[in-house]
C-alpha cells in the first residue's frame, strides 16, 4: 500500500510541475517577437509617410527609389518576423499536443487505479467487515496501526478523486490552449500570405522604377557627378578644420593629457569627454528624432546604372519635412561652414571625435557654442522639386571617417 501511495504521489508532483520554465521562456520570445513586429509596423508606416512627401511629381525621383527599398527591406524583416512568430506557434502546438497526450495517459492510470481501490472496496463492504479487521489484532497497538490505515485508505480515496478532477481541468485548459494556438496560427499564415503578396507587388514596383529611371541616365550621371564634387568639397573642409583643430590643440595650453594614439592633446575636460564618447559606441541617439536609412556608410553598386559605384562617407537620413537635425553627444561646434546656397554643415568636436551634419537650410548654433546630447543644430532642407527631406550624417575619429551606423542606437 506504501509502495502504491508513493507511485501515485510521484504522478501528481510529474503533473503539477509541468514544464513551466519552458513556458516562460516560450512566453518571453513570443512578446519579444511581438515587440519587434510592432516597431517594424511601425517604421513601415512612417516609410509611408516619407513616401507620399516625396512623391508631388508623377516622375519617379532617385530618393523615391531610395526610400521604396528601404521599405522593402523593412517589408521583409516584418516577413521574417511573422515567419518567426509561425515557427513559435508551431512549437507551442506540437508542446500541448504533447501535453495532452501526456495529461490523458496519467488520467488513465489514475482512473485505473482508483477502479482498483473500488473494487476491492465492493469487495470488502460493509462495517462489519472493517471491525473484524480491527478486532481481529493481536493488540491495542496493532489495532490503532489498523484504524489509522483505514483513515489513510478513505483519505487517499478522496485525494484520487480530486486528482482526477485536476488532470481533467489540466487537459480542457491545455485543449483551450491549443485552440487559441492553432487560431493564431492561421491568422499568421493569412498574414504571411498577404505580406508575400504586398512584398512581390512593391518589388514590382521598384523594378519599374529602376527601368524609369534607367531612361534618365544623362541626368542621373550629372546628379552623382555633383553629388561627388560635394562629397569631396565636405571632405575638404572637415579636413581643413581637423587641421585647425590640431593646430590650436598644439599650442600651449595649462594642463594637457598627452598619449601617443591620440591625434590631439586634450585637457582633463577634453579627455573625459571623449572618453565618453567612445563608451557610447552603439548607444548614440540618431540625429534626427524619427528617420530611416536611405543610403549607408560606404562603396556601393549604383541602384539604377551599371558599373558604377557610389561612395558615402557616412549616412543618408530620409525623415519628414521641417524635421530639425540634433546633436548625438555632449560636444562643442567647431564650424558652421556654408557648402552650397542651401546646404549648411555643422561640425561638432566631441573631444577626439567630431561629428558632421549637412543638408541644412538654417542652423540655431554657431563656432564655439556648447551643445547638449539631442539639442537642436540645424533645420534639415527639403528639396522642393522631388519633397525629399535628408540630412547627411558623418562620424570622424580625428582624421579617419568612420562608419554611424555602428555607433548609433538601433
Amino acid at each position: 500500500m506504501k509502495a502504491f501511495s508513493r507511485y501515485v504521489i510521484l504522478l501528481v508532483v510529474l503533473f503539477l510541475s509541468g514544464s513551466g520554465n519552458y513556458l516562460l521562456y516560450a512566453q518571453q520570445n513570443v512578446k519579444e517577437l511581438e515587440t519587434d513586429k510592432k516597431r517594424i509596423e511601425q517604421e513601415i508606416a512612417y516609410t509611408n509617410k516619407l513616401l507620399e512627401e516625396t512623391t508631388q511629381s508623377k516622375e519617379m525621383t532617385f530618393e523615391q527609389l531610395l526610400v521604396l527599398r528601404s521599405r522593402i527591406s523593412k517589408r521583409a524583416n516584418l516577413l521574417a518576423t511573422i515567419q518567426k512568430q509561425l515557427l513559435q506557434v508551431e512549437s507551442q502546438i506540437s508542446r500541448s499536443t504533447r501535453e495532452i497526450e501526456r495529461l490523458e495517459k496519467e488520467r488513465k492510470a489514475l482512473r485505473r487505479e482508483y477502479a482498483r481501490m473500488i473494487e476491492i472496496a465492493y469487495q470488502n463492504r460493509g462495517s462489519y467487515n472493517k471491525l473484524i479487521f480491527l478486532f481481529s489484532a493481536n493488540d491495542f497497538n496493532q489495532a490503532f496501526q489498523r484504524l489509522k490505515y483505514l483513515q489513510q485508505y478513505a483519505a487517499f480515496r478522496r485525494n484520487q478523486i480530486e486528482k482526477i478532477e485536476e488532470a481533467n481541468e489540466k487537459i480542457k485548459a491545455e485543449l483551450l490552449l491549443l485552440d487559441q494556438e492553432q487560431k493564431k496560427q492561421k491568422a499568421l499564415l493569412d498574414e504571411e500570405r498577404r505580406e508575400q503578396t504586398v512584398l512581390q507587388t512593391e518589388q514590382q514596383n521598384v523594378d519599374q522604377s529602376v527601368k524609369t529611371l534607367a531612361q534618365k541616365e544623362k541626368q542621373l550621371r550629372k546628379t552623382i557627378q555633383q553629388k561627388e564634387k560635394e562629397a569631396q568639397q565636405l571632405q575638404r573642409t572637415i579636413e581643413r578644420i581637423i587641421a585647425e583643430e590640431v593646430r590650436r590643440a598644439s599650442e600651449s595650453k595649462t594642463e594637457k593629457v598627452p598619449r601617443e594614439d591620440r591625434l590631439m592633446e586634450l585637457t582633463p575636460e577634453e579627455l573625459t569627454l571623449s572618453n565618453a564618447f567612445a563608451g557610447n559606441k552603439g548607444k548614440l541617439p540618431w540625429p534626427t528624432e524619427r528617420g530611416i536609412i536611405a543610403s549607408r556608410y560606404g562603396s556601393h553598386p549604383h541602384p539604377v546604372l551599371k558599373k558604377v559605384t557610389i561612395k558615402n562617407n557616412g549616412l543618408d537620413i530620409a525623415t519628414q519635412k521641417g524635421a530639425s537635425a540634433r546633436a548625438v553627444f555632449d560636444g562643442v561646434v567647431v564650424s558652421t561652414n556654408t557648402i552650397t546656397a542651401s546646404n549648411i554643415a555643422v561640425i561638432i568636436r566631441h573631444g577626439d571625435y567630431f561629428t558632421v551634419y549637412t543638408n541644412l537650410d538654417e542652423v540655431f548654433v554657431k563656432r564655439g557654442d556648447k551643445v547638449k546630447t539631442k539639442d537642436l543644430i540645424g533645420r534639415i532642407h527639403t528639396d522642393k522639386s522631388s519633397g525629399k527631406t535628408m540630412v547627411h550624417f558623418e562620424l570622424w575619429k580625428g582624421r579617419q571617417i568612420v562608419d554611424p551606423a555602428i555607433w548609433l542606437a538601433r
